[in-house]
């Protein structure tokens, strides 16, 4: 023989209504605050991404910059280089004028070699050329003298150019 189940009473129903509506409540509150949840961490995540990008784009702009300064400085310098270097040319020129005419005024010939053309062709500019490694001649020891006095005597550069070429 089979038992039937025994009729449930109005009240058990409703308890178990109840109950069953509660767990579903707290199913649909449970998803909703998931889904909040889950957005929260979308919106979340995508500042992220945007500051990074935004950190990105910054960064990609300093260095523009610094590269723009960077070849804005390497310009210049080549400028002052060639600058120098021709700088250079025109003293090597004046020494040897200033030792000619020393030697015109002292009655002294003295064998001073021009500057060479190539250095003279700096002062065009064109691609930078390094100067010379060597610097000129050295002079001697008298005319060195003459050169650094505050006021030199023209007479006494004279007698020290003679007493130079009596040597």
């Amino acid at each position: 023989m089979s038992v039937a189940p025994a009729p449930e009473s109005g009240a058990a129903r409703r308890a178990a209504a109840a109950a069953a509506a509660k767990e579903e409540e707290r199913q649909r509150n449970r998803k909703r605050s998931n889904r909040l949840s889950a957005q929260k961490s979308r919106m979340k995540k995508q500042q992220y991404v945007d500051g990074l990008a935004a950190e990105a784009e910054q960064l990609r702009r300093e260095n523009d910059a610094v590269r723009a300064a960077a070849a804005a400085s390497l310009r210049r310098c080549r400028l002052v280089e060639q600058e120098n270097r021709a700088l250079m040319t025109h003293a090597l020129q004046l020494r040897g004028s200033l030792l000619r005419l020393l030697g015109e005024v002292a009655g002294v010939p003295l064998d001073v070699p021009d500057v060479a053309d190539h250095l003279v062709q700096l002062y065009g500019g064109g691609l930078p050329m390094m100067p010379p490694l060597s610097g000129p001649p050295p002079l001697p020891p008298e005319i060195e003298m003459l050169l650094f006095q505050l006021q030199p005597d023209v007479m006494d550069a004279v007698s020290m150019l003679q007493d130079y070429v009596s040597m």
